[in-house]
């Protein structure tokens, strides 16, 4: 049996390009988002604000918005934030956005994939 040594393993990936639609405007054409991944066990979870860590704080993710548009899966299975606990397993991708006035930027999750710890 193979012991984790680390309290958190993770990996940054290479920025995914997604392009959302232009605006209604004249011009059309697609605007370029960089969707950004990050894996690694689950640090911190606030289920009343809706947001996740993954990784540790200091090269992490970040602090991660979950809204009603992120798409969660628990072991190959579809879940809410309720269903995931400190210390799953976690591939994220976030896209990082402006927030509301004075928020400064804000990193939103777009997907979460977690695996649950084995429990023996």
């Amino acid at each position: 049996m193979i012991v984790l040594a680390f309290a958190a393993v993770w990996a940054i990936h290479k920025p995914l390009d997604v392009f959302a639609k232009g605006g209604s405007g004249g011009g059309g054409g697609r605007v370029k988002v960089t969707e950004y991944r990050v894996t690694g066990y689950v640090g911190a979870i606030d289920y009343e604000k809706g947001t996740i860590q993954i990784g540790a704080s200091y090269y992490g993710s970040g602090e991660l918005i979950v809204t009603d548009s992120t798409d969660i899966s628990l072991d190959n299975v579809s879940c809410s934030l309720d269903n995931l606990e400190i210390g799953d397993w976690v591939e994220a991708r976030y896209v990082i956005e402006f927030g509301d006035e004075g928020s400064g930027f804000v990193s939103i999750a777009t997907k979460l994939s977690a695996d649950s710890l084995p429990t023996s």
